[in-house]
Parts: structure tokens; sequence; C-alpha cells
């Protein structure tokens, strides 16, 4: 990837670029929100879904249970709120939660 000039970019702003593309959140974001997952959701609650994704602004639950994935779907605007107070930023909009099969 190079830019207007012909210089060589980096890599990592190729992956900045990249990652702008998709829309999808920073790996530092996603770890910071993973660190701190049992405070934003309650390590009851965490024990029973996980971080999919952060993808332009959605921040995207699963579960392999529905009647968790129901609370979680109540809860959304306070798992909202959380995860930006962790971020430090209001770059999550939305919370989806998706119910994938038990592994």
């Amino acid at each position: 990837m190079t830019d207007q000039g012909n210089e060589p970019v980096t890599l990592s702003d190729s992956l900045v670029g990249l990652q702008k593309y998709l829309g999808t959140a920073t790996p530092s974001s996603l770890m910071a929100l993973s660190d701190s997952w049992n405070q934003v959701i309650g390590s009851k609650m965490a024990n029973h879904c996980e971080i999919h994704s952060i993808k332009r602004g959605t921040l995207v639950l699963v579960t392999s249970e529905p009647a968790v994935a129901e609370q979680l779907r109540w809860m959304s605007g306070d798992l909202r709120e959380a995860a930006n107070a962790v971020l430090g930023t209001a770059e999550i909009s939305a919370v989806e939660v998706r119910i994938i099969a038990a592994r």
C-alpha cells in the first residue's frame, strides 16, 4: 500500500487504514473492554456471554442461552454506557446480541 507520493507506508499505518475501512474497533479498544468485562457486565453475566466484536460502533455480544440474550438486550443501554466509560469515548453507539450454538 502506498500513499499519493508513491512512498512506502508502514505496516502499522496500513493496518490502521484497513481497520478504518472495515469499521472495526482498534485492538486496544477490544483489549480494554475485554480486560474490564467483569466490571462492565458483572461476573455472573460474564460467565454466560462474551464479546464477539465491535464494528461500526456496535458492540456485538454472543451467548448460547436465549434467556441471557434477552437479559442482555434489556441491559443494552447500561452496557453501552459502561463500555464507553471503560473506553473513555463514545465509540459504542449500539449493542447487538446474538445466540450461538453451545460449544
